[in-house]
């Protein structure tokens, strides 16, 4: 008897292969979407809905190739080494990365902060690019590859804040769970920061994505106004005073500057 093909409201059947990339590129989206604080196998298992001998196979075959990893002495899984440097990759075929860097470690000598290359990828901003500055003190928890949703730092505040407003709106709603997981940080606060970050014209927040440290961030635009990403600096809240604020700003800026004409090639 001959089978019939599947109508247009009828999916395929999936073969037990592709049903198993299928589940663990969706595990993969759930720790990338818990920033750096990871997820336990029993919140995978929940959220996913797969049962807990098979997310815990596909977990182990995601770390066995280094797009997971658990950290000792921790339950909870986060991306893996091969993440940051797929970001990483990402960020040079754009040649971003590239053009950046140089600026980053002149901000980084200029302020004695750390500073960061932050782009967007889905519901998130993610380091690409870091350089460690002077200061005895550094923001060292950000490493490259690190996500978080967007608008917890500087970085994604400054981007989130460059987009048009119905952009903002979809962004917020989407995160708005994810929100709950950096203190007292809602939709309706960082509706604010936006407005501040606007009038300001570059982002400045603490606290939520790294306690006890503030940040501040400046948009990259091309020539057309594409939000390409944001540079950012950082350190601790008693050293980010108001008047280390504007000049990391207007470090940050001038050296944004000098780099304008590579950008509008972008």
């Amino acid at each position: 008897m001959t089978s019939l093909p599947p109508t247009a409201t009828e999916a395929p059947p999936q073969s037990s292969g592709t049903q198993s990339v299928e589940r663990s590129i969706g595990l993969l989206k759930l720790v990338a979407s818990s920033g750096h604080k990871g997820l336990r196998m029993v919140d995978l298992v929940k959220l996913s809905g797969i049962e807990r001998p098979t997310a815990h196979r596909l977990v182990q075959s995601l770390v066995k190739h280094g797009l997971l990893s658990r950290p000792v002495d921790s339950s909870r899984y986060v991306l893996g080494e091969y993440c940051r440097e797929l970001g990483a990759q990402f960020a040079d075929r754009q040649d971003l990365r590239a053009i950046c860097e140089p600026v980053l470690k002149a901000i980084s000598d200029e302020t004695g902060n750390s500073s960061f290359l932050i782009i967007h990828v889905d519901l998130d901003s993610m380091c690409v690019a870091r350089k460690i500055g002077s200061y005895p003190i550094q923001v060292v928890s950000v490493r490259v590859g690190h996500r978080q949703p967007l608008g917890v730092g500087a970085g994604g505040l400054a981007i989130l804040a460059a987009l048009p407003r119905t952009q903002q709106d979809d962004y917020l709603r989407a995160n708005a769970q994810r929100l709950a997981g950096y203190g007292a940080l809602n939709a309706s606060t960082l509706r604010a920061m936006i407005a501040a970050t606007q009038s300001r014209g570059y982002a400045v927040i603490g606290h939520y994505s790294v306690p006890g440290v503030i940040g501040i961030g400046v948009t990259l635009k091309n020539a057309s106004g594409k939000v390409l990403g944001a540079i950012t600096t950082a350190s601790l809240d008693s050293r980010m005073t108001k008047d280390m604020q504007e000049k990391a700003m207007h470090a940050v800026s001038r050296h944004v500057s000098a780099i304008q004409d590579r950008l509008d090639l972008m």
